[in-house]
């Protein structure tokens, strides 16, 4: 049986919580950065990885060839009150193509 681990992607300010319960951590600022960990993430067996917002598209492309698997899960953190409610329409929109209706009302977000 495999050993998946969990790994959060972003900046050292938001590290913290996460090197406690004890989640991989790689630490980068900008996405030249991040294109010399995403080789590591992809030979990691990773189950989960957690990303600041802010790099969830670069991600989440980088592991496109994997989508028909069912890991790994990016998602994407908001660690700015700007980034706030950015996934909600993605969510939205995965609710409403599994079901085929619309179902989240204003405000049950």
């Amino acid at each position: 049986m495999s050993e998946f681990r969990l790994a959060f992607v972003g900046g050292e300010e938001n590290t913290l919580c996460f090197r406690g319960m004890g989640i991989d951590v790689f630490v980068t600022y900008n996405t030249t950065e991040l294109s010399k960990i995403i080789p590591v993430l992809r030979r990691g067996q990773y189950a989960i990885v957690f990303t600041e917002w802010k790099f969830y598209d670069v991600l989440k492309d980088a592991f496109e060839d994997l989508r028909s698997e069912a890991l790994p899960v990016i998602l994407g953190i908001p660690t700015r009150f700007a980034e706030m409610g950015k996934g909600t329409g993605f969510i939205r929109k995965l609710v409403e193509v599994a079901i085929g209706s619309q179902v989240l009302l204003q405000g049950e977000e």
